[in-house]
């Protein structure tokens, strides 16, 4: 049993309500019981001030936080990150699911339930059209898959393993022989697959830059981007500069791509270094203009050179099935971690939209670690 915590008492009693300032310590208390540890992710500031770049200055400038409260404190919480995504040709606001949490003592109970119940009024009051969560539970998918709305295409984490002996060593696994076995099976085959695809040049007018923000050149990018997908989240440089510029969302490398002054795409990496004796590197967003295979490329291959130059043992990346990004990891030695990884909507005015993304194409719908809640402190298991 989780230390502090006691049988459940059915008697007990509880309100559900939206947050009201000054809950915010009561909800740091239980999000590190829950997790054990949040946000599980090295940061430079405190767990308070990672809270409030994520739940108060996210790009639409609102809260969307509700919580259940008995004798006093809180005892569950459900969060929503607020911000834009594109259906189709329309552009609204929505909200990524995020820490969901329930105090052991006040679970099964319904709170979860009732929390979702107030869902449709803090929509109404925030704008917000649907909201979305990713799962890599093969459990929840299964629940889920014929009776939500969900993105037609699964998500793959893609893995590049540099020794997968210290990888077993440092994250044990149940029948690891047969791991190992798998493993090194799936890499040579990728390698017989290389020697048939058609290498990638180098093309020399492409430039590897890291940068600290993004600027109106990203806004060009998105113009040019936007128009091949069906369904992504709002890329321009607001969202991409909170995501992944302040230093309260974590320690970020950006790189950008350019072309004669022209900015042709971005690639985001993070090695996180929660775990102080195995780090987990992710291959977190990565965006280019159309047909640039080459552009890709040189991203893809500047961030192995990037991982390798810190030693990080394991990389992983999250693709759509069949997107072209993944044909261009795999000729970098990523292979397939058989992790899948399904995306599930809630949907409110919109939901006669998702039934005409049922025979959304690989390469016109994006997502990527950096569409997830969190990252990961092991690789995949």
């Amino acid at each position: 049993m989780m230390k502090g915590v006691n049988p459940i008492d059915l008697r007990k009693e509880y309100r559900i309500r939206h947050y009201r300032p000054g809950d915010e310590k009561g909800i740091l208390e239980l999000l590190d019981l829950v997790f054990d540890g949040w946000p599980r992710m090295n940061l430079s500031c405190t767990p308070l001030d990672h809270w409030r770049w994520k739940y108060e200055d996210n790009p639409l400038k609102k809260i969307y936080v509700t919580v259940a409260e008995s004798d006093h404190k809180i005892v569950g919480c459900q969060h929503g990150i607020l911000h834009r995504i594109k259906i189709g040709d329309e552009t609204v606001n929505c909200s990524n699911v995020a820490d969901l949490a329930v105090h052991p003592n006040f679970r099964r109970m319904g709170i979860w339930n009732k929390m979702n119940e107030i869902r449709g009024e803090m929509w109404d009051e925030l704008g917000v059209k649907l909201s979305y969560w990713m799962t890599g539970n093969p459990i929840v998918i299964e629940k889920y898959i014929d009776v939500r709305p969900n993105f037609p295409n699964p998500l793959i984490n893609l893995v590049k393993i540099r020794d997968i002996d210290l990888h077993l060593e440092k994250m044990p696994m149940e029948r690891e022989w047969f791991i190992k076995l798998g493993f090194k099976t799936v890499r040579t085959l990728n390698d017989l697959g290389n020697r048939f695809r058609r290498s990638q040049p180098k093309n020399p007018d492409v430039r590897i830059e890291e940068i600290e923000y993004f600027d109106e050149g990203m806004d060009q990018l998105w113009r040019e981007v936007s128009d091949q997908y069906r369904i992504i989240i709002e890329r321009k440089r607001d969202y991409l500069n909170w995501r992944y510029c302040d230093p309260r969302a974590g320690d970020f490398t950006v790189k950008q791509a350019e072309e004669r002054g022209q900015v042709q795409g971005y690639i985001v990496l993070k090695i996180n270094r929660y775990r102080e004796d195995y780090s987990v590197g992710f291959i977190v967003d990565l965006l280019t203009v159309p047909n640039r295979p080459d552009v890709t490329h040189a991203l893809i291959s500047d961030a192995v050179g990037f991982f390798d130059e810190h030693k990080t043992n394991i990389v992983n990346s999250l693709v759509v099935k069949a997107h072209p990004y993944e044909d261009l990891f795999k000729r970098h030695g990523f292979v397939d971690s058989r992790i899948n990884v399904r995306v599930f909507f809630n949907t409110s005015e919109i939901g006669d939209k998702f039934d005409k993304l049922k025979n959304t194409r690989a390469n016109s719908g994006y997502f990527s670690w950096g569409d997830h809640d969190t990252l990961p402190i092991t690789g995949p298991e």
